[in-house]
């Protein structure tokens, strides 16, 4: 299991970090609505990344990628739910199905669940990990 751990960090990294970039394109910070976007990928990048890389902050790491990740799902699946409401989907659900996942937030969701599982991954081999250390 511990040569799980280095390849989950680096996905748990690059995952952050194609989050943040994503953020800072779509809602550049010009006012404070559309800093917390970017301040929340920042702390997943630079926070949750750092407190994963030490046993003992782990949970604290897991807790916080969690919160971050379903954070996200459910802003993103909010807004994407209003803006079907409001007319400004290109495709309606009931036209074509697909279609519109494709024009709403779905894929951005698709990629916060990818990071907060990759975070329990991370954090079940560290478990797996210390569990071994501590029996031999």
């Amino acid at each position: 299991m511990t040569t799980q751990r280095p390849a989950l960090w680096v996905a748990l990294v690059s995952l952050a970090l194609g989050a943040t970039l994503l953020h800072y394109r779509i809602h550049p910070p010009k006012d404070l609505t559309y800093l917390w976007p970017n301040l929340f990928s920042l702390i997943d990048l630079v926070l949750v990344s750092a407190l994963f890389r030490f046993r003992g902050a782990a949970l604290l790491g897991l807790l916080l990628n969690s919160f971050l990740a379903f954070l996200g799902i459910m802003m993103m699946a909010d807004y994407s739910f209003s803006a079907t409401l409001a007319g400004q989907v290109k495709v309606m659900p009931g036209v074509n199905f697909f279609g519109w996942l494709l024009h709403t937030t779905f894929p951005y969701i698709m990629i916060a669940l990818a990071d907060f599982l990759t975070g329990l991954a991370l954090y079940r081999a560290i478990l797996a990990e210390k569990s071994v250390v501590s029996s031999q």
